[in-house]
């Protein structure tokens, strides 16, 4: 009963912040408009469903309808599939590797399983209390509006300028490296930290348990960064290989969870053990 209840509120934790993530593509690309009046970043197809799908998730998840809920992530999931299987497919000139298509997938993959396993979704809202619901309100919305940093921050060259004789290119938005890599690297840092806080409140005999399941979650989101083009917009390429990033995406949340079973199990055993003296 303890896990079912850790997985509802990892079930909860993970809607809410991959539906902000899913919302960041929208919120770069109107602070591009209001400051430029231009979108400067192409909007993908895709990101209009997903965000979609991923907001009524997570209204179906704060009105305590469970089957809603998880019927509408693993149809996200079958969206996923749909996608990864156009963009292969679809072109035969698109040479994206697979495990840079499949990461969204795996996402919705996860937070499905966990609205499908827990126990119902209102108890894992109960369970965070009122004080990790306005928190987990908090990462998620430092998560969509962090996506609005650079198109503030940037330098704003001018609008575009079209020469009939040499169009030419014209930079209308420059960023820094540096300053792209400083907002990747503090949103993922700070969402983590405030996301292990949304917990603090939770009963201490559950609280190793959803620590445990989020930092298995967590492991495997570091997996996935390190085979993406720029890992953590710290590194200029690629941390690992696609084999090895297969490889760390198995074993990295595996150790996790083993590790936080020992630690849990022994943890339990001595108030097991312990004499009754009443």
């Amino acid at each position: 009963m303890r896990w079912a209840d850790a997985a509802a509120v990892v079930a909860v934790i993970v809607t809410l912040i991959l539906t902000a993530r899913q919302l960041r593509p929208l919120a770069e690309a109107a602070a591009f408009l209001a400051r430029t009046g231009e979108t400067v970043t192409a909007v993908p197809a895709a990101t209009w469903p997903r965000a979609a799908a991923w907001v009524a998730i997570s209204i179906a998840v704060f009105a305590r309808w469970r089957t809603a809920a998880a019927l509408g992530a693993w149809s996200a999931v079958l969206y996923e599939i749909v996608v990864v299987a156009t963009r292969i497919n679809g072109d035969p000139g698109y040479v994206a590797p697979l495990h840079l298509l499949v990461w969204p997938l795996l996402l919705a993959v996860a937070a499905a399983v966990s609205l499908s396993v827990s126990a119902p979704v209102g108890r894992g809202l109960d369970l965070l209390v009122r004080r990790g619901r306005w928190l987990l309100a908090v990462v998620a919305a430092f998560t969509t509006l962090t996506a609005t940093a650079i198109p503030l921050l940037g330098e704003y060259i001018g609008p575009s300028q079209a020469d009939s004789i040499d169009p030419g290119f014209h930079p209308v938005f420059v960023v820094s490296s540096r300053l792209g890599g400083a907002v990747v690297g503090l949103t993922f840092a700070v969402v983590l930290a405030l996301a292990l806080a949304t917990v603090l409140g939770v009963d201490r005999a559950l609280r190793s348990r959803v620590v445990t399941l989020m930092g298995a979650g967590a492991a495997g989101i570091v997996a996935i960064h390190l085979g993406l083009p720029r890992p953590f917009g710290v590194w200029d390429v690629p941390v690992a290989s696609g084999p090895t990033q297969a490889v760390l995406l198995v074993m990295g949340p595996g150790l996790v969870l083993s590790a936080g079973l020992l630690l849990i199990r022994s943890g339990e055993r001595p108030a097991q053990q312990r004499p009754d003296k009443t």
